[in-house]
């Protein structure tokens, strides 16, 4: 007997209830079966959503400490490289503290990743794959320990007056005063200072190694000099031996740095594998918590689908059990399910009594009614589908419309010969300037007629004929009405049109050709001022050489008869010293370090004054067939400057115009009034605001492009060198529109050269000071004058000086004599020079003076000095300055200024000024 028969009879031997409890419990069970399928499926697939989140999180924590890790070391490297220019302190506050916060920000994260690890399955991967997570979470522990050390070093290398570097140069500066005037000794002297100044900028080792040799002459020199006392070469032999102790330990110090940086390579070498194993597992965990995931949906839709097949199938033979045992019934409602398979929706079963059939005809005709109630929401499917398709169409246009790039259809005509544009969105209307209307329809080669020259037509054919997607590269494109650089892409679509994807990248690349030129301004004033530190260097020496070249040659003149046979040669002397003054002062200039007072002044008054100069009539003699003409504007605002320096920028132009000039020619000086907006403003690194304009232009033969790129450096010329130029008038006019917050524009061609000065405007008004007329308006009355300088020969001119004038000058050769000197006594003014070493400088000087006598008046004589230390003793009651190598008429009207509380509105006029008896 077959299993239906028996479950047949079964069926036959229970009431139809039975029957129908026995069925509706086999479709329960089917029921839960499905439904603990769901839940079983529900609960995988959230376990698997957060290992997902697990791994990311880890993915995310490990990319946060190899970015902080990098941070760090980026900040520590920063920290070396900076140190030397803003000083230690500065550099271990904006550099080694962040780093440190940095590396503990790391640590902190690297103990979450820990944590977050050992709870989740990764863990287990990390056994399997043998990542040593230790040694990971360790190097920032490392790294800061290491970073410690390195900043401990630089910190013993570079402190302040208790450095290596420190100490070796204390021990340079008391070698060199013990040597003295020695010149045998001052040779190997400067020759290891030199080697071991070098190694300090370069750290190479050799360098030192040559100092060394030069320190073991030097020793041997000072052995066999005879002229020696024999404690002095006792102390040399000592300082020599301390300085090589010094050097050699910072020789080591260099050493133990250079091994932290290469530890700090060895760690990123040790971790980068190690990060990259966990975010690979990382991601291996993702992709199978994915996997896992339609793992999970497929097998609850297979079994979701087997127990419906399975309900199918019971209720087939639950059906033919109630046929063959309930036959009329059965029949009426056979036809009735025949004519609602035929489509009769409407079809109604009647109910008679309340047994078990009529529950059936009952249950049929809900079943009816349920089917005719799916139809109507089939029905209402269809029609919400149908509107669904319309929206998303309608989404698909809003973005084409609302797109950021340019989206435009092309269709081929004559063979691919041309395109015809046959839609575009919003993006390209902006782009091109053009509406949809205005373009649909039309060939691109009349809408863009630029395509075929920059190649865009060739493109679209290629990508027409092939099918094949092309990268339109970043190119330029320009027409009559249009002009801009695009990027993009052409792709081909199944109906045969091309589309062109592209995007508007004008304002970025002229944001690259910004910056490049800012790049480009940067590395020039970084070179100009690395190359005006030597000179400003160069220059203070000279100017304390020069003192006695320019000042002893008037003090003679004074003192010696007209007739004298010696006038002429002190005369030509002195005349020598004044010119290589001026050699001094524009170095001093390239340096931008000399303190230069700016006044109110008038631009056009200072171009007539050196039109009526005799250097300009000397110069115009020489090029007589050059016509040089003037035309001011009457209006122009003033300025606010030093004149000196100015007029020193005019004569510059000035004669290189005339130099340019081969035979007949021109030159034009002309003012103007100019408003700067800020666009104008930025090219040439100007804010906005009112300028003053100064245009220099000439007839000349123009300057190259080679050499227009370097007119601005110092010593770079085409004259003779030392015959017809220094090489540092355009050096001179640069740094002086730096100083004087302007700036200069040149332009060249085959036709000439044009030169032009901006000069911001001021509202205040000019005022000047009547020059002095002679040395007898400049006598004192017996006043006291404590001169402070550190070189003796400087002090015995002022000392000359100022007697010769009335004074009674007291010298003392630095500010601690010149402190004590206070102490005792007072003066009615202090001439105080700016840089003395060994010893405190001129401002701490004045400070304390101040202490002892409030008010004490002071007039500055210096060289060259940083402008901060000189506003700074202004500021405190200086009443004026003056630069060496000075003459007698400058030193007494500064005196005379001083003591009288005269306030130097013009001093550099009455600096440049000679009086009649010089």
């Amino acid at each position: 007997m077959t299993f239906q028969k028996q479950v047949s009879e079964s069926m036959e031997n229970m009431s139809i209830t039975t029957r129908f409890g026995v069925g509706i419990s086999l479709l329960l069970l089917l029921i839960l079966a499905v439904a603990l399928t769901g839940y079983v499926s529900i609960q995988y697939v959230r376990k698997a959503e957060e290992s997902i989140q697990t791994s990311r999180e880890i993915q995310r924590m490990v990319l946060e400490m190899d970015r902080g890790m990098e941070k760090a070391r980026r900040l520590h490297g920063d920290f070396f490289l900076q140190y030397p220019d803003i000083g230690l302190a500065r550099a271990h506050e904006q550099y080694a503290q962040p780093s440190m916060r940095e590396i503990a920000r790391v640590i902190a994260v690297s103990h979450a990743l820990k944590d977050l690890i050992e709870r989740s399955d990764v863990a287990r991967g990390l056994r399997d794959r043998r990542v040593d997570l230790n040694l990971y979470l360790s190097s920032a522990k490392r790294f800061a320990a290491t970073s410690i050390e390195s900043v401990e070093l630089v910190t013993e290398l570079a402190v302040p007056e208790r450095g290596l570097e420190a100490m070796m140069e204390q021990d340079l500066q008391a070698m060199r005063a013990e040597i003295g005037n020695n010149p045998s000794l001052m040779r190997f002297f400067q020759e290891m200072k030199t080697f071991a100044q070098d190694y300090r900028i370069t750290r190479k080792r050799f360098l030192m190694q040559s100092a060394f040799n030069a320190a073991f002459r030097m020793r041997s020199a000072v052995e066999n000099v005879p002229n020696l006392l024999p404690d002095q070469r006792d102390r040399l032999i000592t300082l020599l031996e301390r300085w090589k102790t010094v050097t050699e330990e910072m020789l080591e110090v260099d050493v133990a740095i250079k091994s932290r940086f290469h530890d700090f390579a060895l760690q990123g070498e040790a971790v980068e594998p190690i990060s990259t194993a966990l975010i690979s597992l990382a991601g291996e965990a993702v992709e199978d918590a994915r996997a896992g995931i339609q793992e999970a949906l497929g097998a609850a839709l297979a079994i979701t689908a087997g127990v419906t097949l399975a309900g199918l199938l019971l209720a087939v033979l639950i059906a033919g059990i109630l046929n063959r045992s309930i036959t009329r019934r059965v029949v009426r409602l056979t036809r009735s399910a025949e004519e609602l398979r035929a489509g009769n929706l409407d079809i109604h079963v009647g109910e008679e009594g309340n047994d078990e059939l009529s529950r059936l005809a009952r249950t049929f005709n809900i079943m009816a009614g349920r089917l005719r109630e799916l139809v109507d929401r089939l029905e209402q499917k269809v029609t919400q589908r149908t509107a669904e398709l319309a929206e998303s169409e309608r989404r698909f246009r809003e973005l084409f419309e609302h797109s950021s790039s340019g989206v435009a259809v092309y269709e081929a005509v004559d063979g691919g010969a041309d395109f015809v544009i046959r839609d575009i969105n919003r993006a390209v209307e902006s782009i091109e300037a053009v509406t949809r209307e205005a373009v649909l329809g039309h060939p691109a080669t009349e809408v863009f007629p630029g395509i075929r020259k920059f190649g865009f037509l060739t493109l679209f054919q290629e990508v027409w004929r092939t099918g094949r997607t092309r990268r339109l590269p970043l190119r330029f494109y320009s027409d009559d009405r249009r002009s801009g650089w695009r990027q993009g892409a052409v792709y081909k679509l199944p109906s045969g049109e091309i589309v062109a994807v592209y995007d508007d990248l004008t304002a970025q690349k002229q944001a690259e050709m910004e910056k490049t030129a800012m790049e480009a301004k940067l590395q020039r004033a970084q070179k100009m001022e690395a190359i005006g530190l030597l000179a400003g260097g160069v220059a203070h020496d000279l100017n304390n050489i020069l003192a006695g070249i320019v000042s002893y040659p008037e003090l003679l003149l004074m003192q010696m008869p007209d007739d004298s046979p010696l006038r002429k040669p002190i005369q030509a002397i002195q005349e020598s010293g004044q010119r290589a003054a001026a050699v001094v002062a524009d170095l001093l200039t390239v340096a931008r370090g000399v303190a230069s007072v700016k006044v109110p002044a008038d631009l056009n008054g200072l171009i007539r004054e050196h039109l009526d100069s005799p250097e300009y009539k000397k110069l115009h003699s020489v090029h007589e067939t050059v016509a040089c003409t003037a035309n001011l504007d009457p209006r122009l605002p003033p300025i606010r400057c030093s004149p000196v320096h100015i007029k020193k920028c005019i004569m510059n132009l000035v004669t290189n115009a005339m130099e340019a000039v081969d035979g007949d020619g021109r030159i034009v000086l002309s003012t103007q009034r100019r408003r700067m907006d800020e666009q104008t403003g930025r090219a040439l690194d100007l804010e906005a605001g009112e300028y003053a304009v100064l245009r220099i232009a000439d007839s000349g033969n123009g300057i190259s492009e080679t050499d227009l790129a370097h007119i601005f450096e110092p010593f770079y010329t085409k004259k003779v060198m030392g015959q017809s130029g220094t090489g540092l008038g355009l050096a001179v006019v640069w740094n002086s529109m730096q100083d004087h917050g302007g700036a200069v524009h040149v332009e060249s061609d085959a036709r000439g050269t044009v030169f032009e000065l901006f000069f911001p405007v001021t509202g205040d008004p000019i005022e000047c000071m009547a020059r002095p007329s002679g040395i007898e308006n400049l006598k004192g009355n017996g006043e006291t004058i404590l001169v402070v300088d550190d070189e003796p020969q400087q002090l015995d001119i002022a000392n000359r000086i100022l007697r010769m004038l009335g004074y009674q000058p007291v010298c003392v050769g630095s500010g601690e004599e010149a402190v004590a000197y206070a102490e005792q006594k007072s003066a009615d003014l202090v001439l105080l020079d700016m840089i003395m070493a060994p010893g405190i400088s001129g401002l701490e000087t004045y400070e304390r003076i101040l202490q002892i006598h409030p008010g004490q008046k002071a007039v500055i004589a210096s060289g060259f000095s940083e402008t901060e230390d000189v506003e700074k003793t202004r500021n405190l009651g200086a009443r004026g300055f003056i630069k060496k190598p000075y003459s007698m008429a400058q030193l007494g009207t500064a005196v005379q200024q001083a003591l009288h509380e005269v306030e130097s509105t013009c001093m550099e006029d009455f600096q440049s000024a000679r009086s009649d008896t010089s």
